[in-house]
């Protein structure tokens, strides 16, 4: 419980948008602000892990002037997912535009060109 409760209070605390599943697979999607994405996976490396892998990033520029919620892809806020809900939890990813980011949780890459 104290490491379900640290990936979501690190996530509202740091303003990130996102979702967890718990349990085998243990999935992470975030956004926000590129350090405090930082900071978040920094943090969550010092807790126990049996494995803590950052499998895909997406960075995207906004324009001058443009406020961090405009560019999200998820509604803001956390939301966890339990441990039988992973098709809930690629819906919710697929939905926000996300599949590809999808992919690479599963070691699925699109080809580089």
């Amino acid at each position: 419980p104290q490491k379900r409760a640290a990936v979501v209070n690190w996530a509202v605390e740091l303003g990130l948008s996102g979702c967890s599943k718990i349990g085998w697979p243990g999935v992470i999607v975030v956004e926000g602000l590129e350090s405090n994405v930082s900071l978040y996976v920094e943090l969550l490396s010092k807790l126990r892990w049996k494995n803590l892998t950052v499998r895909g990033e997406q960075t995207v520029m906004g324009r001058p002037g443009e406020h961090l919620d405009h560019l999200r892809a998820f509604p803001k806020g956390f939301q966890e997912f339990g441990v039988h809900s992973m098709p809930e939890f690629a819906k919710l990813v697929r939905s926000v535009g996300l599949d590809e980011l999808l992919q690479t949780l599963f070691k699925r890459y699109p080809p580089q060109t």
